[in-house]
């Protein structure tokens, strides 16, 4: 007899991982407290199906080691017997499946789904007529007066999952009103399975100075998922030409 639990690390049960990196995954029937670590004498770590030749490595009663070939160092079980994988590659997306065998109880089964992260690099949201960053999340933009319809142009390069746009005026006093939350997708040029997201907006034609917000969202910005830059939009004045010249 089999036991199965399913994780539910968020909404919809996926664990995100950053390509690259080294990943943990924990087992769900450890995690909520169900198997105490000291009642767990075996356990195996299947991907992706539960077969004997999707073992990926083991525990028995103290022991770990790898299954199917796999080289050492590839995946490891910590002491919390979560999978530790070395390197996250895009090859690694998928479910997991842990089973484990307390003492005196029958098999348990548990899984976790898994997707891969790329996070952008800083800074981002990245606005292209910025001539001045201010901070991480401020900068200005002097905008030509020549130009007849200028706009801002919001960008986060080379991320996975896609990330989306929205573009906010905001308010002196700190307020925002929503004036686009139209973007678009398109594969990055230089980062292989990665995307990239723009959104652009028509700048106020008022030589008073204005505030923009972009911000972004998405699985693919971990914690700093919110992140905005706030962009100051004046006009370049144009100095009147002298008679003659």
């Amino acid at each position: 007899m089999v036991i199965r639990i399913q994780a539910r690390s968020n909404d919809d049960g996926t664990i995100f991982l950053e390509r690259g990196h080294p990943g943990i995954l924990s087992c769900p029937l450890v995690a909520s407290g169900r198997i105490p670590l000291d009642q767990i004498e075996v356990m195996y770590w299947y991907f992706p199906r539960v077969r004997d030749e999707d073992i990926l490595i083991s525990y028995f009663l103290g022991n770990i080691a790898p299954q199917n070939g796999i080289p050492e160092g590839v995946y490891n079980i910590n002491g919390n017997f979560s999978l530790v994988i070395e390197n996250v590659t895009d090859s690694d997306e998928g479910t997991y499946f842990c089973r484990i065998k307390p003492k005196l109880e029958v098999m348990v089964d548990g899984h976790v789904t898994k997707r891969v992260r790329v996070s952008p690099k800083e800074p981002f949201p990245d606005v292209t007529q910025c001539t001045e960053r201010i901070s991480e999340s401020a900068c200005e933009a002097e905008l030509p007066s020549d130009i007849k319809k200028p706009r801002l142009t919001c960008i986060v390069r080379d991320t996975k999952p896609a990330v989306a746009l929205r573009w906010l005026l905001e308010y002196s006093d700190g307020d925002t009103q929503l004036i686009s939350d139209r973007f678009t997708v398109k594969p990055s040029a230089y980062s292989v399975n990665t995307f990239t997201t723009s959104a652009s907006i028509p700048v106020i034609a008022s030589y008073v100075d204005t505030m923009y917000r972009c911000q972004a969202y998405g699985d693919a910005l971990g914690a700093r998922n919110g992140s905005h830059v706030t962009v100051t939009a004046f006009y370049t004045l144009q100095t009147p030409r002298e008679p003659g010249y």
